[in-house]
């Protein structure tokens, strides 16, 4: 009898378990659709997770940088900062005003790096606790040789160590410096907690960005030890080229190029403080040099050896190498007619009131009486004879365009003319800017090639061949004199 309630009661008790195993269920079958999943386990929040640096961003006002190098502090501080604020006409003008920026006493820093730093500390989470009690921290890298410290405006102060990345490269290892644990962080994070002075060196070199091309005074550009020009701003916005030929206008689209760059160009990467060999940067014996005067302040700028895509870079008076990208260079490699004007004398129609033309044993003389008064008539005469009609007003202008188009078509720096002019070109200016008399004077080469370009009895540098002046050249001088010549016979 006692047997079989034994049996009774284990038969109860299997009903029960299956009773209830069908009770739940068929209660999670019937259970609404919430559009919600049940969290997986690797979806429940850690208690790995913890807010390694309790500070608020805006509370930070102190950071020290515990580094091989030395003790990096920076301080958040109120100064006055310059930049360019842009008119609605296009042009700029310099403001100043103030703003709380990162500084340190010996360098400038990067303001942009410095809030990142700030940001990474005051949003840090840690992903994984890897040892509650370590006993030999070195084999996370943390040996207490990189700590950052961030200090609020009360006072509060919380240090991290940062140690070594991860096996699997996508985290670091950290410590706060007044716990034992060690935990892992974003390696992203990690990278800007890490930062030392290389990286939060400022890479604008000038120490404000307000600054144009508009600011640079002066520029000699040096390639292979050799001066390829020197140049020179006279007055607000004119250019000369004044070295290695005699003081010539600028091409400004060639020499655009140098100005922007220098007035703009920013450090890629700084690489070492104070090198033992300048040669491993190739700046024993740069390949480039820009020598140079930006707001009033003289610089020298040299390039070494070209890595990939980047210079190495050193600027004068500062012993720290950089790289520059290269990309925002390819015009060093122009030569100096791509950098000067290589017209002969080419001034507007407006401001001459004579010009004389001596070629081939003619003298052409052209009256000019032309003006940029709204309402003006022009009035020209060609050896006494009154232009008429616009096909003739037509073909004197382009006679004077020949005329001022004359330039060189290459560079002779070596070579000194001599010998009788071959062309002759004499202008009388309405006001003298310098001179009231300018003179253009085309001397053969000796061989053969074409001319000499004299302005004023001074040698240019520049030669023009013969052919561009010939009757088959579009703009050849000797053409359009014939073109003239056959409507003005029209109306003899």
């Amino acid at each position: 009898m006692m047997k079989n309630w034994k049996k009774i009661i284990a038969l109860l008790i299997i009903f029960v378990v299956f009773l209830t195993a069908f009770i739940f269920l068929k209660n999670n079958l019937n259970k609404p659709d919430d559009g919600v999943e049940d969290p997986l386990p690797t979806d429940i929040a850690s208690s790995d997770e913890i807010k390694l640096i309790e500070i608020e961003q805006d509370d930070i006002l102190r950071i020290v940088l515990a580094r091989e190098e030395g003790e990096i502090v920076l301080t958040k501080e109120e100064r006055h900062v310059e930049t360019l604020e842009t008119n609605e006409d296009g042009t700029t003008k310099k403001v100043t005003e103030k703003k709380m920026i990162w500084v340190n006493p010996d360098f400038n820093v990067d303001n942009d790096l410095a809030e990142d730093m700030v940001s990474a500390a005051a949003s840090v989470m840690t992903k994984r606790l890897i040892d509650e009690n370590p006993g030999d921290l070195t084999i996370y890298g943390l040996d207490n040789s990189l700590v950052t410290t961030f200090i609020s405006k009360d006072g509060k102060e919380v240090s991290i160590e940062i140690g070594n990345l991860t096996p699997k490269q996508d985290s670091y290892y950290v410590k706060r410096l007044d716990k034992p644990e060690v935990y892992t962080i974003d390696s992203y994070k990690g990278r800007t907690l890490r930062y030392g002075k290389l990286d939060l060196m400022n890479k604008n070199l000038y120490g404000t960005e307000a600054l144009s091309d508009e600011d640079v005074t002066s520029l000699t550009f040096i390639r292979a030890g050799e001066e390829v020009f020197a140049a020179e701003k006279k007055g607000s916005s004119d250019w000369v080229i004044i070295s290695p030929i005699p003081e010539r206008e600028a091409k400004t689209s060639g020499l655009s190029k140098f100005l922007n760059w220098v007035s703009t160009f920013r450090v890629r990467e700084f690489i070492e403080e104070n090198p033992s060999d300048l040669s491993l940067y190739g700046l024993d014996s740069p390949k480039y040099v820009f020598d140079y005067t930006l707001n009033g302040k003289p610089y020298r700028v040299l390039l070494g050896n070209k890595n990939e895509s980047e210079y190495y870079g050193k600027l004068e008076g500062n012993d720290t190498v950089f790289t520059v990208d290269a990309a925002y260079l390819n015009f060093i490699d122009l030569l100096l007619k791509d950098v000067v004007s290589l017209y002969a004398y080419m001034p507007f129609i407006f401001d001459v009131e004579k010009l004389v033309i001596e070629i081939d044993g003619r003298t052409d003389v052209l009256l000019i009486n032309e003006s940029q008064e709204e309402g003006s008539t022009p009035e020209f005469y060609f050896n006494g004879q009154k232009i008429e009609g616009d096909e003739q007003e037509s073909r004197f202008r382009k006679y004077y365009q020949a005329a001022v188009g004359i330039m060189g078509d290459k560079i002779d720096l070596e070579s000194v003319p001599s010998g009788e002019a071959k062309v002759r070109l004499t202008y009388t200016m309405k006001k003298p800017d310098p001179d009231k008399i300018v003179k253009v004077e085309l001397i053969p080469t000796n061989d053969g090639y074409g001319y000499f370009i004299m302005l004023n009895d001074n040698y240019t540098g520049l030669v023009i061949g013969e052919r561009k002046l010939n009757d088959d050249s579009d703009t050849g001088i000797r053409r359009a004199y014939k073109n003239l010549a056959e409507v003005l016979s029209k109306t003899k």
